[in-house]
């Protein structure tokens, strides 16, 4: 007895200081964008972000109070932040372990195959922007609780016991007020009731109803703190179902939940696929393999095991959807991390069907072995390297805040060209003059005066300035876009371009004018 006790004493642990190793590069990097906005305000003792009532109209009370928690302990040192993130990390991964053996035990396989399935989730590629930036903590919370609510249900189904069925609900509430994105349970609890409940379908729609009614009332709650039903970033973005749309993001979606962000010069043939050969070799290689695979399973199953193997990837299938769609308008990336933590929770699903199907198709100790290997190998490996990535922006933001705050007038400064991200890692998409404050240890300060944001392909790249009247800005590198450009009271925009900007000095108080190049602030003299 003390034996098959054991692996489940020990095996949070365990996934805990594998989180804890894998993000390990990013424990102490410094905060970035969203995160001095909300830990900034919780820092100085305001809460109205956790209601929703600024920075975009959020209703996250609980993900705010985690803010709070950490702020007492660890006051603004950001590692006590990043060490909550990947101890959740943590923890969801072997929740991902448990469910995975709860729904995978029907199907006859091994608790290895569980392991796979929370090896993948814990390694997984795409969970760097949940994992490693602060603000990305909202899908953490939800996902566990979510996954804790799921589990308890199971335990209900199993052993009848109303108050398991009790907790499930409690949790449902807490992932609601954690994130949004959690509406998707009642969905998923059908789903799954449907395909493994012991009791009649009426049943599993009469437990689903009542987290229905938790919804609704989680919806007209937030609706009333808000002041609307929608919120969050608006109709345009959460009400867009064209077609089009739909389905670029559900490809999008697809990809980056079994791969890590793809070469961005695969963009040039996969923008007109159709008239590239390359992306003709691609969806060659990918029908062969699921030929391949297709025979392979009709070799070594029967048909009633392929008949029961079909159902449960579609149960697999509908789940991933579903935990999908509430963030299926919202925008991702294939190319970059960027909205990636959007599918921390669909991913639990694909990682359980990627173990599934390695299960299912290769029998052979020793190749499943490999297999196993090839994959956590590889999902480590794009893991560091976007962690490096994140690290990067870290200091950059952290290197930025300090030399504006230390060259700046306590009056103003204007900024020619802010960083809104590193290659889709958020640098000061939000929030630079909240950092600047920081830096000086100050509760208020005047805002910083933004000309243009800048998307940059290197931390390191270069800002070339010519002229005096009028200013040319030029990034060197040509793929460093410069957004959102907006005139500001000493600098007004004559001409805009991309890579480029034409500035006009105009009479102003007294100020400082600053750029980034290079990774530093640099002031830029008047003539």
């Amino acid at each position: 007895m003390r034996l098959t006790r054991s692996p489940q004493i020990y095996l949070p642990g365990l996934f805990l200081l594998a989180g804890l190793l894998a993000f390990s590069l990013n424990l102490n990097s410094y905060f970035l964008s969203d995160d001095f906005v909300q830990i900034g305000k919780v820092l100085h003792g305001d809460f109205s972000v956790a209601w929703g009532q600024e920075h975009g109209g959020f209703f996250r009370p609980l993900f705010i109070l985690s803010y709070v928690i950490d702020s007492r302990l660890w006051g603004a040192r950001p590692f006590g932040f990043h060490l909550t993130n990947v101890m959740l990390h943590g923890l969801n991964s072997f929740l991902v372990f448990r469910l995975a053996s709860r729904m995978l035990t029907p199907e006859g396989l091994t608790r290895k195959v569980a392991i796979f399935a929370a090896a993948l989730f814990l390694l997984h590629p795409s969970h760097s922007e949940a994992v490693v930036w602060i603000s990305g903590r909202a899908d953490l919370l939800a996902t566990c609780f979510v996954l804790s609510s799921l589990l308890l249900y199971f335990a209900y189904e199993d052993q009848t016991r109303r108050l398991f069925l009790f907790a499930s609900m409690v949790c449902f509430g807490l992932a609601l007020l954690a994130k949004e994105s959690a509406v998707c349970l009642p969905f998923l609890i059908l789903i799954a009731g449907v395909y493994q409940s012991r009791r009649k379908i009426r049943h599993v729609l009469l437990v689903s109803s009542a987290y229905i009614l938790i919804l609704f009332g989680f919806i007209i709650t937030r609706a009333w703190f808000i002041g609307g039903i929608v919120g969050g970033y608006g109709t345009a973005q959460h009400l867009n179902f064209s077609p089009g749309w739909i389905r670029d993001r559900l490809l999008e979606a697809i990809v980056r939940s079994v791969l890590p962000p793809l070469p961005a010069t695969w963009s040039m043939f996969l923008f007109k696929p159709l008239q590239s050969p390359v992306f003709y070799l691609i969806a060659v290689v990918a029908a062969a393999s699921v030929l391949l695979a297709v025979l392979v399973r009709r070799r070594r199953c029967s048909a009633a095991e392929r008949k029961l193997q079909n159902r449960f990837l579609l149960v697999l299938a509908g789940m991933f959807l579903i935990a999908l769609l509430p963030v299926i308008n919202l925008r991702l990336s294939l190319y970059e991390t960027l909205g990636e933590r959007f599918l921390y929770l669909p991913s639990v699903f694909a990682a359980l069907l990627i173990a599934y199907l390695a299960a299912v198709l290769v029998r052979n100790p020793q190749t499943v072995l490999l297999l196993v290997l090839i994959i956590i190998s590889g999902y480590a490996w794009s893991l560091y390297r976007t962690n490096l990535l994140w690290r990067q922006a870290a200091n950059l933001s952290h290197t930025i805040s300090r030399e504006l705050a230390d060259a700046a007038p306590q009056e103003m400064a204007v900024m020619i060209n802010a960083p809104d991200n590193l290659r889709g890692v958020p640098v000061f998409h939000n929030g630079l003059s909240e950092a600047v404050a920081w830096s000086r240890s100050t509760r208020s300060t005047a805002p910083v005066q933004i000309v243009a944001f800048q998307d940059l392909q290197s931390a390191a790249d270069e800002t070339i300035i010519s002229g005096s009247a009028p200013l040319y800005v030029r990034a060197h590198n040509p793929a460093d876009i410069f957004t959102r450009v907006n005139a500001t009271p000493c600098l007004e925009v004559e001409n805009s371009a991309t890579d480029s900007l034409v500035l006009n000095q105009t009479p102003c108080a007294p100020t400082g004018i600053f750029f980034l190049s290079g990774g530093h602030i640099t002031q830029l003299n008047n003539p």
